[in-house]
């Protein structure tokens, strides 16, 4: 589906008093685009083995109740409430969610699974509605985009494989990863120790469309990825009017090539990324970079402070999300952090391209003024703390509406979200132009 046409009004009083460039968004809820294309970006290099079980305890959790949200309890017991927030997000009003799955790593090596943006799997693509898309998506994360230590896997020789429905146990067996594999090997598929999660979001994107920039091929064949023959190998994953959201999930930062060591500056891939011409995402779990302390505690794969700060920086300025992927927990001890918060947030990402409405022009934000089936909604406030804010992360919103600047979007929140068929009418002053006063 393609949102409507924004209309640009401008509007002449008497006198010298000229209003121009008034900008009028009107839009009907069930014709902007609903379209999400997810690629998870894995890192699979050996340092990411201690996190193995924990990405498929819990995406086996997350895939099924995505598939099947009328499923029994979840398995794992911290998904529990991630598992009611994504139903609400997803089921109630994601079922209109058109969603389809890939899956990249961060090694940027062409021989190795999911090297240079390549995708796993097969299918390679995963849909919405696909009877077998839980299965799919395990084989291909477990099978082919995670780097397993056959050491620190466990042998549980009494596991029954039900090769129609493999059922993953805890810990991950290797008998369930030879049922969910189908006789694959799931070993030795360990990438490169440089991750370059940016370069591989870049390479995925032009390997999916007709016409990629000439950046995606570089000169020196001993720095690119992706070769001129690999275009359109990922035909059909990004589609025309959808969301793009990348979901990196990695111990360590950024190593990307175009950009040199030590520089946090991730203007050269914001740039390529905009070439494209398409909405798109980050959501990053990520390295535990604390940047008001300056600190990287529980560093176990080795971070940067400035690769770390390359993905900050990639969440913020595309409107998504970092958060870390282990903290110290309640008696200082170094963990994983619960994945439940990760989902949630995942949840609210998907649902945002539900509520989410583009503007025209960037706006004088103190003209903002939204009407749901003509009645006006109230501006809503971040309900945090002024300590937490000073923390960032997620802002917490009240009812009504808020403005991201990230995507130039108006996005509201919950009493106020319109339902299908009401319309949308947003009024505001563009700051190129400014007229003196709004005709309301």
């Amino acid at each position: 589906m393609r949102a409507l046409l924004i209309a640009l009004t401008t509007l002449i009083v008497t006198g010298c008093n000229q209003y121009e460039v008034f900008l009028v968004s009107g839009y009907q809820q069930e014709s902007y685009s609903n379209d999400a294309d997810v690629i998870f970006v894995i890192d699979n290099s050996p340092s990411m083995t201690d996190e193995a079980q924990a990405l498929a305890l819990n995406f086996d959790s997350f895939l099924r109740y995505l598939t099947n949200p009328s499923a029994g309890a979840a398995e794992s017991e911290n998904l529990s409430g991630a598992v009611d927030d994504y139903i609400s997000y997803v089921s109630d009003r994601g079922r209109l969610l058109n969603y389809q799955l890939g899956i990249t790593t961060t090694g940027m090596d062409p021989a190795i699974y999911g090297g240079a943006g390549s995708l796993v799997g097969s299918p390679s693509i995963l849909g919405k509605g696909s009877d077998t898309l839980q299965q799919d998506f395990a084989a291909g994360l477990l099978c082919e985009a995670t780097c397993w230590d056959v050491n620190q896997v466990p042998s549980v020789p009494e596991y029954s494989c039900d090769a129609t429905n493999p059922e993953l146990d805890d810990p991950v067996s290797q008998q369930a990863l030879d049922c969910v594999c189908g006789g694959n090997s799931w070993e030795d598929n360990c990438g490169p120790g440089t991750e370059e999660g940016l370069e591989s979001a870049f390479a995925a994107m032009c390997r999916a469309v007709e016409n990629p920039p000439e950046e995606c091929f570089w000169e020196y064949s001993e720095l690119a990825g992706v070769s001129e023959e690999d275009a359109l190998t990922s035909e059909g994953m990004i589609r025309e009017d959808s969301t793009v959201i990348f979901v990196i999930i990695s111990d360590e930062g950024d190593g990307s090539r175009r950009i040199g060591n030590t520089d946090p500056d991730i203007t050269v891939y914001k740039d390529l990324m905009d070439s494209f011409g398409v909405r798109y995402r980050f959501a990053v779990i990520g390295p535990p970079y604390d940047p008001v302390a300056d600190s990287l505690t529980c560093n176990s794969g080795g971070a940067t402070k400035w690769g770390t700060e390359r993905y900050q920086a990639a969440a913020d300025l595309s409107g998504g999300f970092f958060n870390p992927i282990s903290a110290e927990d309640d008696e200082g001890e170094c963990a994983l952090t619960d994945f439940s918060g990760h989902l949630e947030d995942l949840g609210a990402l998907l649902n945002s391209l539900m509520t989410a409405f583009p503007l025209q022009s960037v706006p004088d934000t103190t003209t903002i003024q939204c009407f749901v089936d003509g009645i006006e909604v109230p501006q809503s406030i971040d309900t945090r703390t002024t300590e937490e804010q000073a923390l960032g992360g997620t802002p917490v919103y009240n009812d009504g509406w808020s403005y991201d600047p990230a995507i130039n979007s108006v996005v509201f929140h919950g009493a106020y979200v319109p339902d299908y068929n009401e319309g949308v009418r947003i009024y505001y002053r563009p700051l190129d132009g400014m007229p003196r006063t709004l005709p309301f």
